[in-house]
Protein backbone atom coordinates (compact mmCIF):
# COMPACT_ATOMS: atom_id res chain seq x y z
CA UNK A 1 0.00 0.00 0.00
CA UNK A 2 1.19 3.91 -0.60
CA UNK A 3 1.33 6.60 1.37
CA UNK A 4 1.97 9.25 -0.79
CA UNK A 5 -0.70 12.04 -1.25
CA UNK A 6 -2.25 12.73 -4.57
CA UNK A 7 -2.92 14.92 -6.91
CA UNK A 8 -6.58 16.07 -8.03
CA UNK A 9 -5.94 15.58 -11.85
CA UNK A 10 -9.04 15.87 -13.75
CA UNK A 11 -12.95 15.66 -13.43
CA UNK A 12 -14.53 14.27 -15.97
CA UNK A 13 -18.11 13.97 -16.79
CA UNK A 14 -19.37 11.49 -18.72
CA UNK A 15 -22.34 11.74 -21.46
CA UNK A 16 -25.48 12.23 -18.91
CA UNK A 17 -27.35 8.90 -18.70
CA UNK A 18 -31.13 9.36 -18.77
CA UNK A 19 -31.67 8.94 -15.45
CA UNK A 20 -30.03 11.47 -14.37
CA UNK A 21 -30.42 15.78 -14.83
CA UNK A 22 -27.20 16.59 -13.39
CA UNK A 23 -24.33 16.07 -11.00
CA UNK A 24 -20.81 17.65 -9.83
CA UNK A 25 -17.94 17.14 -7.23
CA UNK A 26 -17.33 20.67 -5.85
CA UNK A 27 -14.51 19.51 -3.67
CA UNK A 28 -11.62 19.23 -4.44
CA UNK A 29 -10.85 21.11 -7.28
CA UNK A 30 -8.39 19.67 -9.83
CA UNK A 31 -4.89 20.43 -8.79
CA UNK A 32 -5.30 19.95 -4.97
CA UNK A 33 -3.51 17.60 -3.47
CA UNK A 34 -5.08 14.85 -1.03
CA UNK A 35 -3.83 12.46 1.44
CA UNK A 36 -4.20 8.77 -0.09
CA UNK A 37 -5.58 7.52 3.22
CA UNK A 38 -7.93 10.15 3.27
CA UNK A 39 -9.88 11.44 -0.05
CA UNK A 40 -12.96 13.29 0.38
CA UNK A 41 -15.51 14.20 -2.12
CA UNK A 42 -17.80 16.68 -2.14
CA UNK A 43 -20.57 16.85 -4.37
CA UNK A 44 -24.68 16.64 -5.79
CA UNK A 45 -26.59 13.85 -8.24
CA UNK A 46 -30.09 15.06 -9.07
CA UNK A 47 -32.35 12.26 -10.69
CA UNK A 48 -34.87 12.99 -13.93
CA UNK A 49 -37.71 11.00 -11.80
CA UNK A 50 -37.10 8.06 -9.47
CA UNK A 51 -34.90 8.81 -6.22
CA UNK A 52 -31.16 8.70 -6.42
CA UNK A 53 -30.36 6.72 -3.03
CA UNK A 54 -26.42 6.58 -3.37
CA UNK A 55 -23.16 7.20 -5.28
CA UNK A 56 -20.06 4.83 -5.65
CA UNK A 57 -16.42 5.28 -6.25
CA UNK A 58 -15.31 2.27 -8.61
CA UNK A 59 -11.47 1.67 -8.99
CA UNK A 60 -11.25 -1.21 -11.92
CA UNK A 61 -14.66 -2.48 -11.64
CA UNK A 62 -14.39 -2.77 -7.94
CA UNK A 63 -16.50 -0.67 -5.44
CA UNK A 64 -13.39 1.73 -3.33
CA UNK A 65 -16.02 3.17 -1.37
CA UNK A 66 -19.75 4.88 -0.82
CA UNK A 67 -22.16 7.03 0.63
CA UNK A 68 -25.96 8.07 0.91
CA UNK A 69 -27.28 10.69 -1.12
CA UNK A 70 -28.33 12.89 2.00
CA UNK A 71 -26.58 15.91 2.25
CA UNK A 72 -28.98 19.58 1.96
CA UNK A 73 -28.50 21.33 -1.18
CA UNK A 74 -31.30 23.82 -1.06
CA UNK A 75 -29.66 25.74 -4.17
CA UNK A 76 -30.37 22.87 -6.28
CA UNK A 77 -33.91 23.24 -6.02
CA UNK A 78 -33.63 26.72 -7.94
CA UNK A 79 -32.28 24.29 -11.00
CA UNK A 80 -34.18 21.29 -11.10
CA UNK A 81 -37.81 20.86 -10.78
CA UNK A 82 -36.90 17.39 -9.03
CA UNK A 83 -38.43 17.01 -5.23
CA UNK A 84 -35.68 15.64 -3.48
CA UNK A 85 -33.08 18.08 -5.72
CA UNK A 86 -32.91 20.19 -2.74
CA UNK A 87 -31.34 16.91 -0.83
CA UNK A 88 -29.32 15.97 -3.78
CA UNK A 89 -25.81 16.16 -1.84
CA UNK A 90 -23.22 13.43 -1.04
CA UNK A 91 -19.87 13.62 1.03
CA UNK A 92 -17.96 10.18 0.39
CA UNK A 93 -14.57 9.41 1.83
CA UNK A 94 -12.29 6.76 0.35
CA UNK A 95 -8.59 4.86 1.36
CA UNK A 96 -6.93 4.89 -1.94
CA UNK A 97 -3.88 4.17 0.34
CA UNK A 98 -4.17 -0.08 -0.74
CA UNK A 99 -4.50 0.58 -4.22
CA UNK A 100 -2.69 -1.10 -6.33
CA UNK A 101 -1.46 0.80 -9.28
CA UNK A 102 0.44 3.05 -11.63
CA UNK A 103 1.05 6.31 -10.88
CA UNK A 104 -2.08 7.54 -12.17
CA UNK A 105 -5.75 5.81 -10.95
CA UNK A 106 -9.11 6.71 -12.45
CA UNK A 107 -12.54 6.87 -10.03
CA UNK A 108 -15.81 6.15 -11.65
CA UNK A 109 -18.55 8.09 -10.05
CA UNK A 110 -21.09 6.03 -10.48
CA UNK A 111 -25.13 7.00 -9.03
CA UNK A 112 -26.90 4.08 -7.23
CA UNK A 113 -30.88 4.81 -8.18
CA UNK A 114 -34.36 3.93 -6.97
CA UNK A 115 -34.52 1.01 -9.35
CA UNK A 116 -31.10 0.01 -8.86
CA UNK A 117 -29.59 0.61 -11.90
CA UNK A 118 -26.09 1.82 -11.36
CA UNK A 119 -24.92 4.50 -14.15
CA UNK A 120 -21.54 6.25 -14.52
CA UNK A 121 -21.80 9.70 -14.34
CA UNK A 122 -18.26 10.70 -14.42
CA UNK A 123 -14.41 10.27 -13.44
CA UNK A 124 -11.61 11.05 -10.75
CA UNK A 125 -8.31 11.09 -12.06
CA UNK A 126 -5.96 11.42 -9.07
CA UNK A 127 -2.06 10.88 -9.52
CA UNK A 128 0.56 9.90 -6.78
CA UNK A 129 3.21 12.68 -5.98
CA UNK A 130 6.65 11.39 -6.29
CA UNK A 131 7.90 12.80 -3.27
CA UNK A 132 6.41 11.40 0.23
CA UNK A 133 4.27 13.75 2.74
CA UNK A 134 6.52 16.70 4.45
CA UNK A 135 8.27 15.00 7.83
CA UNK A 136 5.94 11.79 7.27
CA UNK A 137 8.74 8.83 7.84
CA UNK A 138 5.67 6.88 8.57
CA UNK A 139 5.84 3.37 9.70
CA UNK A 140 4.75 0.36 8.04
CA UNK A 141 2.53 -1.41 9.75
CA UNK A 142 0.97 -4.87 8.86
CA UNK A 143 -2.57 -6.21 9.80
CA UNK A 144 -3.22 -9.86 9.82
CA UNK A 145 -6.59 -11.57 9.90
CA UNK A 146 -6.77 -14.88 10.36
CA UNK A 147 -10.45 -16.14 9.00
CA UNK A 148 -11.78 -19.59 9.45
CA UNK A 149 -15.08 -19.53 7.60
CA UNK A 150 -16.18 -15.86 8.89
CA UNK A 151 -17.17 -14.43 5.82
CA UNK A 152 -19.76 -13.06 6.70
CA UNK A 153 -18.06 -10.53 8.81
CA UNK A 154 -14.72 -10.31 6.91
CA UNK A 155 -15.68 -7.39 4.79
CA UNK A 156 -16.29 -5.46 8.21
CA UNK A 157 -13.02 -6.32 9.11
CA UNK A 158 -11.06 -5.06 6.13
CA UNK A 159 -13.13 -2.60 5.68
CA UNK A 160 -12.48 -1.12 9.03
CA UNK A 161 -8.56 -1.33 8.51
CA UNK A 162 -9.02 0.78 4.99
CA UNK A 163 -10.71 3.36 7.00
CA UNK A 164 -7.79 3.89 9.41
CA UNK A 165 -6.03 7.06 9.71
CA UNK A 166 -2.65 5.51 9.89
CA UNK A 167 -1.16 6.43 6.81
CA UNK A 168 0.62 3.04 5.65
CA UNK A 169 -0.79 -0.45 6.08
CA UNK A 170 -0.47 -3.57 4.61
CA UNK A 171 -3.37 -6.10 4.71
CA UNK A 172 -2.75 -9.87 4.85
CA UNK A 173 -5.70 -12.54 5.00
CA UNK A 174 -4.90 -15.55 5.89
CA UNK A 175 -7.96 -18.17 4.92
CA UNK A 176 -7.14 -20.74 7.44
CA UNK A 177 -8.96 -23.78 5.26
CA UNK A 178 -12.01 -21.80 5.45
CA UNK A 179 -15.30 -23.95 3.80
CA UNK A 180 -16.74 -20.84 3.30
CA UNK A 181 -16.10 -17.95 0.25
CA UNK A 182 -14.04 -16.18 2.75
CA UNK A 183 -11.07 -16.38 -0.02
CA UNK A 184 -13.69 -14.71 -2.39
CA UNK A 185 -14.53 -11.53 0.07
CA UNK A 186 -11.20 -10.48 0.40
CA UNK A 187 -10.60 -10.49 -3.00
CA UNK A 188 -13.40 -7.98 -3.42
CA UNK A 189 -10.69 -5.38 -1.81
CA UNK A 190 -7.60 -3.68 -3.98
CA UNK A 191 -4.47 -3.86 -2.43
CA UNK A 192 -5.38 -6.71 0.16
CA UNK A 193 -2.97 -9.94 -0.11
CA UNK A 194 -4.56 -13.23 0.15
CA UNK A 195 -2.83 -15.81 1.18
CA UNK A 196 -4.41 -19.50 2.07
CA UNK A 197 -3.15 -22.49 3.80
CA UNK A 198 -5.13 -25.76 4.76
CA UNK A 199 -6.57 -25.70 8.28
CA UNK A 200 -3.76 -25.40 11.17
CA UNK A 201 -5.82 -23.25 13.50
CA UNK A 202 -5.09 -19.72 14.63
CA UNK A 203 -1.71 -19.52 16.09
CA UNK A 204 -0.42 -20.89 13.21
CA UNK A 205 -3.09 -18.87 10.39
CA UNK A 206 -1.21 -15.36 12.85
CA UNK A 207 1.93 -16.94 12.04
CA UNK A 208 2.05 -16.98 8.85
CA UNK A 209 0.75 -13.79 8.49
CA UNK A 210 3.59 -12.56 10.57
CA UNK A 211 6.02 -14.34 8.14
CA UNK A 212 4.18 -12.89 4.93
CA UNK A 213 4.24 -9.57 6.41
CA UNK A 214 7.07 -6.91 6.70
CA UNK A 215 5.88 -4.02 9.04
CA UNK A 216 8.04 -2.69 11.67
CA UNK A 217 4.63 -3.04 13.41
CA UNK A 218 1.57 -5.75 13.22
CA UNK A 219 -1.95 -6.00 14.20
CA UNK A 220 -3.53 -9.08 14.77
CA UNK A 221 -7.53 -8.81 13.71
CA UNK A 222 -10.06 -11.24 14.75
CA UNK A 223 -12.28 -12.08 11.37
CA UNK A 224 -15.51 -11.21 13.15
CA UNK A 225 -14.14 -7.64 14.82
CA UNK A 226 -13.61 -4.13 13.64
CA UNK A 227 -11.12 -1.78 14.39
CA UNK A 228 -11.81 1.81 14.97
CA UNK A 229 -10.65 4.59 12.69
CA UNK A 230 -7.93 5.63 15.34
CA UNK A 231 -6.54 2.27 16.37
CA UNK A 232 -3.45 1.82 14.25
CA UNK A 233 -2.38 5.46 14.85
CA UNK A 234 -2.96 5.36 18.27
CA UNK A 235 -1.03 2.31 19.04
CA UNK A 236 2.08 3.75 17.17
CA UNK A 237 1.77 6.63 19.12
CA UNK A 238 2.20 4.67 22.23
CA UNK A 239 4.82 2.44 21.17
CA UNK A 240 7.05 5.49 19.59
CA UNK A 241 7.25 6.96 23.11
CA UNK A 242 8.46 3.97 24.19
CA UNK A 243 11.15 2.61 21.75
CA UNK A 244 11.57 -0.71 24.21
CA UNK A 245 7.78 -1.77 24.61
CA UNK A 246 6.51 -4.98 23.08
CA UNK A 247 3.21 -3.96 22.30
CA UNK A 248 0.43 -1.00 23.12
CA UNK A 249 -2.44 -2.31 24.29
CA UNK A 250 -5.87 -0.35 24.15
CA UNK A 251 -9.18 -0.93 25.38
CA UNK A 252 -12.20 -3.25 23.21
CA UNK A 253 -15.87 -2.41 23.32
CA UNK A 254 -18.75 -5.43 22.65
CA UNK A 255 -20.67 -5.50 19.54
CA UNK A 256 -23.51 -7.85 18.74
CA UNK A 257 -24.16 -9.84 15.25
CA UNK A 258 -25.44 -6.83 14.13
CA UNK A 259 -22.78 -4.78 14.34
CA UNK A 260 -24.34 -2.82 17.64
CA UNK A 261 -22.70 -2.08 20.72
CA UNK A 262 -23.97 -4.18 23.40
CA UNK A 263 -21.99 -3.46 26.38
CA UNK A 264 -19.64 -0.90 27.35
CA UNK A 265 -17.51 -2.45 30.10
CA UNK A 266 -14.26 -1.27 30.70
CA UNK A 267 -11.68 -3.95 31.09
CA UNK A 268 -8.86 -2.77 33.86
CA UNK A 269 -5.85 -0.72 32.56
CA UNK A 270 -3.16 -1.99 34.23
CA UNK A 271 0.34 0.61 34.63
CA UNK A 272 2.69 -1.51 36.03
CA UNK A 273 3.98 -4.70 36.95
CA UNK A 274 2.23 -6.17 33.60
CA UNK A 275 3.72 -9.70 33.84
CA UNK A 276 3.09 -10.07 37.91
CA UNK A 277 -0.74 -8.72 37.03
CA UNK A 278 -1.09 -11.39 33.27
CA UNK A 279 -0.11 -14.12 36.01
CA UNK A 280 -2.78 -13.04 38.45
CA UNK A 281 -5.23 -12.66 35.42
CA UNK A 282 -5.73 -11.63 31.60
CA UNK A 283 -6.55 -8.62 31.85
CA UNK A 284 -6.61 -8.16 28.11
CA UNK A 285 -10.14 -8.99 26.54
CA UNK A 286 -9.35 -8.74 23.07
CA UNK A 287 -5.99 -9.40 21.11
CA UNK A 288 -7.22 -7.56 18.53
CA UNK A 289 -6.71 -4.20 20.74
CA UNK A 290 -2.70 -4.58 20.46
CA UNK A 291 -0.31 -3.18 18.13
CA UNK A 292 2.64 -5.00 18.63
CA UNK A 293 6.49 -4.30 17.77
CA UNK A 294 7.76 -6.78 15.57
CA UNK A 295 11.37 -7.31 16.66
CA UNK A 296 10.09 -8.27 20.65
CA UNK A 297 7.14 -10.93 18.87
CA UNK A 298 10.05 -12.54 16.42
CA UNK A 299 12.27 -12.39 19.50
CA UNK A 300 9.93 -14.62 21.61
CA UNK A 301 8.81 -16.74 19.01
CA UNK A 302 5.17 -15.33 18.49
CA UNK A 303 1.94 -17.90 18.52
CA UNK A 304 2.44 -21.35 20.37
CA UNK A 305 1.10 -23.25 17.43
CA UNK A 306 0.30 -26.37 19.74
CA UNK A 307 -2.27 -24.30 21.66
CA UNK A 308 -5.94 -24.60 20.34
CA UNK A 309 -7.05 -21.42 22.56
CA UNK A 310 -5.19 -19.20 24.78
CA UNK A 311 -2.35 -18.55 22.73
CA UNK A 312 -2.56 -14.77 22.72
CA UNK A 313 -2.07 -15.23 26.82
CA UNK A 314 0.49 -17.35 26.91
CA UNK A 315 2.10 -14.63 24.32
CA UNK A 316 1.35 -11.47 26.52
CA UNK A 317 3.30 -13.21 29.16
CA UNK A 318 5.98 -14.12 27.50
CA UNK A 319 6.32 -10.47 26.07
CA UNK A 320 5.55 -8.99 29.37
CA UNK A 321 8.21 -11.28 31.15
CA UNK A 322 11.25 -10.41 28.58
CA UNK A 323 10.12 -6.81 27.70
CA UNK A 324 8.11 -3.55 29.16
CA UNK A 325 4.60 -3.43 27.93
CA UNK A 326 1.81 -0.50 27.42
CA UNK A 327 -1.74 -0.31 28.32
CA UNK A 328 -3.48 2.78 27.44
CA UNK A 329 -7.34 3.81 28.00
CA UNK A 330 -8.21 5.13 24.54
CA UNK A 331 -10.91 2.04 23.06
CA UNK A 332 -9.64 0.85 19.69
CA UNK A 333 -11.80 -2.33 19.42
CA UNK A 334 -14.87 -3.81 18.26
CA UNK A 335 -14.99 -7.34 19.81
CA UNK A 336 -18.22 -9.22 18.69
CA UNK A 337 -20.10 -11.41 20.63
CA UNK A 338 -22.12 -14.14 18.95
CA UNK A 339 -22.19 -17.92 19.56
CA UNK A 340 -19.27 -19.45 18.02
CA UNK A 341 -16.61 -17.80 20.36
CA UNK A 342 -14.03 -19.50 21.53
CA UNK A 343 -14.42 -17.40 24.80
CA UNK A 344 -17.86 -18.98 25.52
CA UNK A 345 -16.68 -22.59 25.26
CA UNK A 346 -15.55 -22.72 29.65
CA UNK A 347 -13.98 -26.00 29.30
CA UNK A 348 -11.21 -24.88 26.77
CA UNK A 349 -10.55 -21.85 27.94
CA UNK A 350 -10.34 -23.42 32.05
CA UNK A 351 -8.05 -26.12 30.51
CA UNK A 352 -5.42 -23.66 28.22
CA UNK A 353 -5.24 -21.02 30.42
CA UNK A 354 -3.96 -23.37 33.49
CA UNK A 355 -1.97 -24.80 30.92
CA UNK A 356 -0.46 -21.58 30.09
CA UNK A 357 -0.60 -21.21 34.17
CA UNK A 358 1.78 -24.25 34.45
CA UNK A 359 4.48 -23.39 31.44
CA UNK A 360 5.73 -20.51 33.38
CA UNK A 361 6.21 -22.38 36.59
CA UNK A 362 9.95 -23.05 35.75
CA UNK A 363 10.98 -19.47 35.03
CA UNK A 364 9.41 -17.80 38.08
CA UNK A 365 11.14 -15.45 40.31
CA UNK A 366 10.24 -15.23 43.95
CA UNK A 367 7.64 -15.70 46.33
CA UNK A 368 5.63 -12.98 44.62
CA UNK A 369 5.62 -14.64 41.10
CA UNK A 370 4.56 -18.34 42.54
CA UNK A 371 1.37 -16.48 44.47
CA UNK A 372 0.36 -14.76 41.40
CA UNK A 373 0.48 -17.94 39.40
CA UNK A 374 -1.34 -20.26 42.08
CA UNK A 375 -4.07 -17.01 42.27
CA UNK A 376 -3.95 -16.73 38.41
CA UNK A 377 -5.45 -20.21 38.91
CA UNK A 378 -7.57 -19.95 41.40
CA UNK A 379 -9.31 -17.39 39.22
CA UNK A 380 -9.36 -19.02 36.37
CA UNK A 381 -11.49 -21.86 38.05
CA UNK A 382 -13.60 -19.57 39.72
CA UNK A 383 -14.63 -17.97 36.27
CA UNK A 384 -14.31 -20.82 33.75
CA UNK A 385 -15.18 -23.72 36.62
CA UNK A 386 -18.19 -21.59 37.24
CA UNK A 387 -19.25 -21.40 33.55
CA UNK A 388 -18.71 -24.59 33.17
CA UNK A 389 -21.36 -25.88 36.10
CA UNK A 390 -23.60 -23.67 34.19
CA UNK A 391 -23.13 -25.89 31.18
CA UNK A 392 -23.26 -29.53 32.54
CA UNK A 393 -26.25 -27.76 34.45
CA UNK A 394 -28.09 -27.13 31.44
CA UNK A 395 -27.00 -29.98 29.66
CA UNK A 396 -28.32 -31.91 31.93
CA UNK A 397 -31.76 -30.60 31.82
CA UNK A 398 -31.59 -30.95 28.63
CA UNK A 399 -30.53 -34.89 28.87
CA UNK A 400 -27.69 -34.27 26.91
CA UNK A 401 -25.33 -36.85 28.57
CA UNK A 402 -22.59 -36.96 26.22
CA UNK A 403 -21.90 -32.94 26.63
CA UNK A 404 -22.61 -33.93 30.24
CA UNK A 405 -19.84 -36.53 30.44
CA UNK A 406 -17.58 -34.66 28.44
CA UNK A 407 -17.67 -32.01 30.77
CA UNK A 408 -17.66 -33.49 33.91
CA UNK A 409 -14.11 -34.86 32.45
CA UNK A 410 -12.64 -31.55 32.09
CA UNK A 411 -14.03 -30.47 35.75
CA UNK A 412 -12.38 -32.97 37.16
CA UNK A 413 -9.23 -33.05 35.48
CA UNK A 414 -9.11 -29.17 35.96
CA UNK A 415 -11.22 -28.12 38.43
CA UNK A 416 -11.41 -30.66 40.75
CA UNK A 417 -12.80 -28.77 43.56
CA UNK A 418 -15.35 -28.11 41.89
CA UNK A 419 -17.37 -31.23 42.00
CA UNK A 420 -17.27 -30.59 45.91
CA UNK A 421 -18.03 -26.32 45.79
CA UNK A 422 -21.17 -27.04 43.41
CA UNK A 423 -22.30 -30.28 45.10
CA UNK A 424 -25.92 -28.69 45.70
CA UNK A 425 -26.56 -28.11 41.99
CA UNK A 426 -25.62 -31.91 41.83
CA UNK A 427 -22.75 -31.65 39.49
CA UNK A 428 -21.15 -32.71 42.70
CA UNK A 429 -22.91 -35.99 42.91
CA UNK A 430 -22.93 -36.89 39.01
CA UNK A 431 -19.31 -35.76 38.90
CA UNK A 432 -18.40 -39.02 41.79
CA UNK A 433 -17.55 -41.34 39.40
CA UNK A 434 -14.40 -39.24 38.01
CA UNK A 435 -13.11 -38.25 41.49
CA UNK A 436 -10.27 -40.98 40.90
CA UNK A 437 -9.29 -37.88 38.62
CA UNK A 438 -8.76 -35.62 41.16
CA UNK A 439 -4.76 -35.76 40.81
CA UNK A 440 -4.96 -33.57 38.06
CA UNK A 441 -3.35 -30.42 38.92
CA UNK A 442 -1.58 -28.13 41.74
CA UNK A 443 -3.60 -25.56 42.83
Amino acid sequence: MSDRPLEIVAIEERPLPPQVDGWRIDHPDPGARVKSADLRLAGWVVPRDGPVAAVELIHEGRLVAGAEIEVERPGLAESFSAPIAASAGFRVGANLAALRGGEELELALRAVLGDGSRPEVGTVQVRREERPEPGAEVPLVSVVIPCWNQAHYLGEAIESVLAQTHPRLELVVVDDGSEDNSCEVAARYPGVRRVRQTNRGVAAARNRGLAESAGEYVVFLDADDRLLPQAIEVGVRWLAAEPEAAFAAGMPRDIGRDGRVVREARQPLVTRDHYLKLLEECFIWSGSSLVYRRAPLQAVGAFNEDRIAADDYELYLKLARAFPVLCHEEVVTEYRRHGSNTTRNSGLVLSSQIQVLNGQRRGLRGAEERAARRLGIRNTRAQQGEALVERIANARRRREWSVVLRNLRTLARWDPGALLRYRRRGVGRLGARFEHLEGGLES
